[in-house]
């Protein structure tokens, strides 16, 4: 198997040995125990006799792939789920939470992958909503108390958000902080977070990170979701792997631990490190961009794209490089420039315009901007197809449910029902039906801004695959991604955009190429020192170099 975007030794190492309980020789007892859980969600067995300890002031991974039960193991310690089966002991208490307030009773608080804001409420109304004050309905909220404990919540980690902004005006980003602080304000004894980086800035992540940090020295044992490989090593203690609902492997975050044997350990088998990146010959110039100006970061951009290839566009935050992709699919308009399409001039008014002049679009933010949580994953899957699947302008189902089946299994799917929602399926799998309803029109060239965010390692390798298989056929990617390693490993060429300009172009990259591609996108040559307070921003899985 090809690991598309992992700087993993090569050398072989023995795994570690399995973790005793207690890391690094404390003789604490848990402050929280998941015996044998189990949990099934109609015929789909989501937990299967899952146990895992929890230490005082350790923060704990629970490692795994979309599906493999994490999220569901928390969402029942937090009272969200209960389960079918197993015990949850708090602090050497038997105890059973049926909701969150109990849980939280408990000294329980969770970070939530899924956002639960309320956007029309301000800032400060979402920090105490569900947890105000008042014990009675009709007694006055205790507002300016509130508010002061709302401005040293924020201060402690560093978010200057107005205290009276409604919550629909912030960034994804932003939002996910407030959902942090929500969760802090709690005081909790025991902080499960739930994917908690997957909408963060590189600057976000290392204030989350040392707010990690000074959680553990006050002795909160924090239980800390992720697929990230890479944030084991920086904020673990211990990690546990699961896999297929079971908690597979415990082992202590030391030097003996790799990105390998964590593979190895999420995967049940041996994982081959090489590089083998297939190449072809690209065809003729399908795209071109000529000095192309925009309202929202374009100052200049140029950028020829060829039938078969596939493309990166790769800068920090408010480059420029998300006003390309919405220049691209006709959801802002260049203000001077000249684009092209098959050599003919392209200048979409409106994204429909696009899709029928042949571009695709992959959106940043699948919740918000992809799936339609109510529809069935068939719906969802063939949406932009419908015509491909209906005869004399009526829907065929059995030629709609062919097509989803068959796609279902090239995308490598799992699923239980086609007609089941597609909230039933992990992100990764989410992720993957929105690639191929991108694929439905058969575009000519599908845009992407960042197309593995938020999904596992699975799941990104069977993307990559697919692009890679999918490219070899004709098809072309502009891949818009804040993954260097992953840039760097799937495309065959990469631009570099810093300051609403394009600063570089590689032919064939390579990991090798990380320096040049930094240096490129803050501005400075290759060697030269980065000062202490550079904010590099957008490094694979959270990490710094």
């Amino acid at each position: 198997m090809t690991i598309p975007n992992l700087n993993i030794p090569s050398e072989r190492d023995p795994l570690p040995e399995q973790a005793s309980g207690q890391p690094d020789g404390r003789t604490l007892p848990p402050v929280l125990e998941v015996r044998g859980l189990s949990k099934f969600f109609g015929a789909t067995q989501a937990l299967a006799d899952a146990s895992i300890a929890l230490m005082p002031g350790e923060v704990h991974i629970l490692l795994g792939e979309n599906g493999a039960g994490k999220s569901t193991l928390a969402k029942i310690v937090a009272g969200v789920h209960a389960p079918d089966a197993g015990e949850i002991w708090i602090a050497g208490s038997r105890q059973h939470p049926r909701t969150a307030r109990e849980a939280r009773n408990l000294g329980v608080s969770v970070v939530f992958q899924e956002l639960s804001l309320a956007p029309h409420l301000s800032v400060a109304e979402n920090l105490f909503l569900g947890a105000e004050a008042a014990s009675h309905p009709f007694r006055f909220l205790p507002r300016a108390r509130e508010r002061e404990r709302a401005r040293a919540i924020l201060h402690d980690l560093n978010i200057d958000l107005p205290l009276d902004e409604p919550v629909a005006r912030l960034s994804i980003g932003k939002k996910q902080l407030l959902e942090i602080a929500k969760a802090l304000l709690q005081s909790p004894r025991i902080l499960i977070m739930d994917e908690p980086t997957s909408a963060l800035t590189e600057r976000e992540k290392t204030f989350l990170f040392s707010m990690i940090g000074r959680l553990q020295d006050r002795g909160t044992a924090i239980l800390y979701v992720t697929h990230h490989l890479r944030e084991v090593f920086e904020i673990g203690s211990r990690v546990s792997t699961m896999r297929d609902g079971r908690v597979t492997n415990t082992v202590t975050v030391d030097d003996r631990l790799s990105e390998r044997h964590l593979l190895e350990m999420l995967t049940g088998r041996q994982i081959d490190t090489t590089i083998n990146r297939q190449t072809h010959a690209a065809g003729p110039t399908l795209l071109t961009v000529s000095d192309l100006h925009t309202e929202d970061g374009c100052h200049g951009i140029d950028l020829t794209l060829r039938r078969g290839e596939v493309v990166g566009v790769y800068g920090v935050v408010g480059s420029g490089r998300e006003g390309l992709a919405r220049a691209l699919m006709g959801i802002s308009k260049a203000t001077q420039g000249r684009m092209t399409l098959d050599g003919r001039p392209y200048q979409p008014g409106s994204p429909a315009q696009a899709t029928a002049l042949g571009i695709g679009y992959l959106a940043i933010d699948r919740k918000e901007q992809g799936i339609l949580p109510e529809r069935p994953i068939r719906e969802n899957l063939t949406l932009a197809s419908i015509v491909r699947n209906a005869r004399f302008g009526i829907v065929s189902h059995r030629r709609e449910r062919d097509h989803a089946e068959q796609s279902l299994r090239a995308l490598r799917v799992r699923y239980g029902s086609m007609d089941d929602p597609i909230t039933s399926l992990s992100g990764g799998n989410q992720q993957k039906v929105l690639f191929g309803r991108a694929l439905g029109r058969q575009p000519k060239l599908l845009v992407m801004e960042e197309p593995t965010a938020g999904i596992d390692v699975g799941a990104k390798l069977d993307l990559h695959e697919s692009i890679r298989s999918l490219a070899a056929k004709g098809y072309s990617f502009l891949v818009i991604s804040s993954d260097l390693p992953e840039t760097l490993m799937l495309c065959d060429r990469v631009y570099t955009i810093y300051r609403g300009r394009l600063t570089d172009e590689i032919h064939h990259p390579c990991l090798e190429d990380e320096e040049r591609v930094l240096a490129s996108v803050l501005g400075r040559g290759v060697g030269d020192a980065f000062p202490a307070s550079t904010h590099i921003e957008p490094m694979a899985d959270g990490v710094q170099r």
